[in-house]
């Protein structure tokens, strides 16, 4: 589990109620052995990072996506139900550019 990795998560509702296994990307791993994380939709109307196939070193996507940067969570490595992806290191650095200036505008 790395940074650029794709897996699927079951991913609590806001209010606690209900969980879904949805497909997220990890950013890092922090001190507490958790991930800061961004969710992925395929919902194409939402805001973020346009992401296919294309993009990745392994793995594979089965719709395009968005990487949607304005969602940063944080999730327990117990959480990650699989791997199903990997982000070549060009897409990194441009989700990571992507976040940077959605935090700082």
């Amino acid at each position: 589990m790395v940074k650029g990795d794709i897996y699927l998560a079951n991913i609590y509702f806001s209010d606690s109620s209900e969980s879904k296994i949805r497909p997220i990307l990890l950013l890092k791993e922090n001190s507490y052995s958790d991930f800061l994380f961004l969710p992925l939709t395929t919902n194409l109307d939402v805001p973020g990072f346009k992401l296919d196939n294309t993009h990745l070193a392994e793995g594979l996507l089965p719709k395009t996506s968005i990487v949607v940067c304005e969602r940063i969570g944080v999730i327990a490595k117990n959480l990650l139900t699989r791997k199903i992806a990997k982000l070549d290191i060009t897409t990194q650095q441009q989700i990571i550019t992507e976040l940077i200036n959605f935090i700082t505008e």
